[in-house]
């Protein structure tokens, strides 16, 4: 059975080297150690590290004990081997949904996903119809182009607004664009 890749910001890493990822998966924290890291330019951040300055793909194991620690690690979702992105696809959808991811995290890996030519036009549609993004649609403006920007005014049924009384708080920014 294939491993499940996840991703979060790295946080912290306490003086020894140790540190905890967030999983998409699983309640409990994901352990890691420092010495897992082998990029030499993630090596130099980490030891200066500023809170939450990068992000990591990872996958874990369960270990004798009951708990989860990185088995894989990757700096880009370009370098995860393909098989992992199908699964990972769903659950960034059921983030935007309702995780507990915070949306500008989401809103890297949607960068990175569309780099990829990952992004198709059911995903593009589920991520736009999300509870995150009709919550705060401008958010993912910077990450679209053109047609897609009108893609996204139509899931908000943007034209139907204009005549409204009472319009979104972000109506006046959206309109805005072309």
């Amino acid at each position: 059975m294939i491993e499940k890749l996840d991703f979060c910001r790295v946080k912290k890493i306490d003086e020894k080297g140790f540190g905890f990822l967030k999983s998409l998966y699983y309640k409990i924290d994901i352990f890691f150690h420092f010495s897992q890291i082998k990029k030499e330019e993630f090596l130099e951040k980490l030891n200066d590290m500023k809170r939450g300055e990068f992000f990591l793909y990872f996958t874990s194991k369960e270990t004798k004990e009951g708990k989860r620690k990185v088995s894989n690690i990757w700096y880009t979702l370009e370098a995860v081997p393909t098989e992992y992105y199908e699964g990972f696809t769903t659950r960034i959808i059921e983030e935007f949904n309702e995780g507990k991811t915070n949306v500008y995290d989401l809103l890297f890996v949607f960068g990175e996903m569309k780099k990829l030519n990952l992004i198709n036009e059911f995903i593009l549609d589920a991520i736009f119809s999300s509870t995150k993004i009709l919550r705060l649609p401008t958010v993912i403006i910077p990450y679209l182009n053109q047609e897609e920007i009108h893609k996204l005014k139509r899931v908000l049924k943007f034209d139907e607004l204009k005549d409204s009384f009472k319009k979104p708080f972000w109506y006046e920014d959206l309109s805005k664009l072309p």
